[in-house]
């Protein structure tokens, strides 16, 4: 003899077992089928967010960058090299330094670069001055096929012979350059 449950799990004539009910009648499918109703308008908002989303970001993203990859890549280098060669000096080999300043420069700013050195010769080698620069870090800011603008962070470190002791400084400065026969030669350089 079955009980009444055994009955209802097993079926009657080899029916597909039921799911026992929770009392009130109502098939364990349809519930399944209730909790699924309220997902699918949350479904529904998220995918409406989303693509909304989408098409915010797509409206609003960024122009191509002024900064082209093949250009900047040797306007950096000379613009890091350059600054090296016009801020670094030593009494003993000023006339070499000022050869270096007109390699690496162009226009105007070989005149004034030349002249401020030249203008400091006298101090620079009575005090027998030695001067050493080097970039921490620099990045370009604007380059095309001809003009390139590079900002740099850069450390001079000083002696001279009334101090042994260095003094050093760091500054960051812009740079701009022009290409002139296929080199970055250096237009100026201003602090900011």
């Amino acid at each position: 003899m079955t009980t009444d449950m055994e009955a209802r799990t097993r079926g009657e004539e080899g029916d597909v077992p039921t799911a026992v009910g929770d009392g009130t009648g109502e098939d364990a499918g349809r519930s399944r089928r209730r909790l699924s109703l309220p997902l699918v308008p949350v479904l529904a908002v998220l995918l409406v967010l989303l693509v909304g989303a989408v098409v915010y970001l797509w409206a609003t993203r960024q122009e191509d960058s002024a900064v082209s990859t093949g250009d900047y890549a040797a306007a950096l280098q000379a613009a890091r090299s350059g600054v090296v060669d016009i801020a670094t000096f030593d009494h003993l080999t000023l006339d070499d330094d000022l050869e270096q300043i007109r390699r690496v420069t162009t226009g105007d700013f070989t005149e004034q670069a030349v002249a401020e050195l030249e203008a400091g010769r006298e101090r620079i080698t009575e005090y027998q001055v030695v001067a050493n620069t080097e970039v921490i870090g620099a990045g370009v800011t604007q380059a095309d096929e001809e003009t390139a603008t590079v900002m740099l962070l850069i450390q001079a470190t000083s002696q001279n012979a009334v101090d042994p002791r260095p003094t050093i400084e760091k500054s960051r400065i812009q740079v701009t350059l022009e290409k002139v026969d296929d080199r970055w030669l250096l237009t100026g350089i201003s602090g900011r």
